[in-house]
């Protein structure tokens, strides 16, 4: 240990912080700064007491000797961090400035070092080491977060912070990284024409996205939404089973968030409705978007001839119905087959050429297809069975089975 401590006070002048560093992960309740002080003044009275040791006399300036006489000279900068960690309050400044716009309780520090410094403590390290080290990047992340925490109030969180502080040092820029809000809620789709999410082009007069996400984005003040649904359903397809989902709200402004008055102003939209609103973590998207929740479909189908049988459709129930991918999808997801089962169908007729399905389907069955067989893409279908093509398919999801 002695050697390193030589090592780095041999050439230079280091000033406490940079020296205690290399020794961060020895002892407990002491700063780096506190470290580097008891290290030089070990070394000083090692000299003091006649051990001849080889070292910049400028890293005992203002150390009185009491045997040894000395003639430290003044240091001009350390030169490991050239001083850096006396610029803190002045590079602190802007970031506190920048987070002023936000609503947070807590924040992470991030830092990006000129080349000077990083190559700095990496030539310091190959001559001793990294054994009790700790590096320049956390201890400026730390120093800048303390002061953040003394101006603001606010505190670090290394976990799950609301915000992310990057500072450049090669260009003084400040970046913030805002931590989404996650709101989860189950929703029903009332009409048929709009989709689930925004399009790219503005095809749509609407979406089920904009409806929900329209109170939260002018609440928070965040720059978008983003919407993750638990499956999705066609355009011309109404959900009045209660599908669940998440709102992503991006780099919200205000984190309050006030549920109640905004379910209240989405239901009262004639589109769409929302219930069991809440504030969850960004895991939750993930368990939403992978969830296999089996459905229950209402099909009214209209077939281009005359219906004479339907007892057929019920060979269905417990039937296992291969799928290639659908034509209608075909352009944008892989071609692959797909097993999936059919739990209960029922039927009845509404006219001559149209009937009533009630369908429980194995989450991931294409509802469509098994009614119209997809031009025999899907075996078995409701049109193979009893023989009839079909005209029009009104169709709803009646029940998600989430609970």
């Amino acid at each position: 240990m002695k050697d390193k401590i030589v090592e780095i006070l041999k050439k230079d002048f280091v000033c406490d912080k940079c020296l205690g560093r290399n020794f961060g992960q020895l002892l407990t309740g002491m700063s780096n700064e506190e470290r580097g002080n008891v290290l030089r003044h070990y070394i000083a009275m090692l000299i003091d007491s006649g051990e001849k040791i080889d070292v910049d006399n400028s890293n005992f300036y203002g150390i009185n000797f009491h045997a040894k006489k000395m003639e430290a000279k003044k240091p001009k900068e350390c030169s490991i961090c050239f001083d850096i960690f006396k610029e803190i309050k002045k590079k602190v400044k802007p970031i506190v400035k920048k987070l002023e716009k936000y609503d947070y309780k807590t924040f992470l520090v991030g830092c990006k070092l000129t080349p000077e410094l990083a190559n700095k403590e990496q030539e310091l390290w190959e001559r001793i080491g990294i054994e009790w080290c700790e590096s320049i990047k956390n201890e400026i992340n730390r120093e800048i977060g303390i002061e953040i925490e003394r101006i603001t109030g606010k505190k670090m969180d290394r976990k799950s912070p609301d915000i992310i502080v990057t500072f450049d040092f090669n260009t003084d820029k400040v970046e913030l990284y805002v931590r989404s809000v996650y709101v989860y809620g189950k929703y029903q789709k009332l009409v048929r024409g709009i989709p689930q999410t925004k399009w790219k082009k503005k095809i749509f007069h609407t979406s089920v996205q904009e409806i929900i996400e329209k109170p939260f984005l002018r609440q928070t003040n965040a720059v978008r939404g983003s919407f993750h649904g638990s499956g999705r359903e066609d355009i011309n397809v109404r959900c009045l089973g209660w599908r669940p989902f998440v709102l992503e709200i991006v780099e919200p402004k205000i984190r309050k968030i006030k549920l109640n008055e905004s379910m209240k102003e989405i239901n009262k939209s004639k589109k769409v409705r929302v219930k069991d609103l809440k504030i969850v973590g960004k895991e939750i998207v993930k368990k939403i978007k992978f969830a296999n929740y089996d459905k229950t479909y209402r099909a009214i189908v209209e077939f281009e001839d005359p219906i004479k049988v339907l007892k057929k459709v019920s060979e269905l129930k417990d039937a296992i119905i291969t799928q290639k991918t659908p034509i209608r999808v075909l352009r944008r997801r892989v071609d692959k087959i797909r097993k999936r089962k059919v739990k209960d169908i029922k039927y009845k007729f509404l006219s001559s050429k149209r009937a009533e399905f009630t369908i429980k389907a194995q989450s991931g069955l294409y509802i469509k297809e098994l009614i119209n067989g997809d031009e025999g893409r899907t075996q078995p279908s409701i049109s193979d069975l009893i023989k009839n093509k079909v005209k029009k398919i009104d169709l709803d999801v009646i029940k998600i089975y989430c609970d």
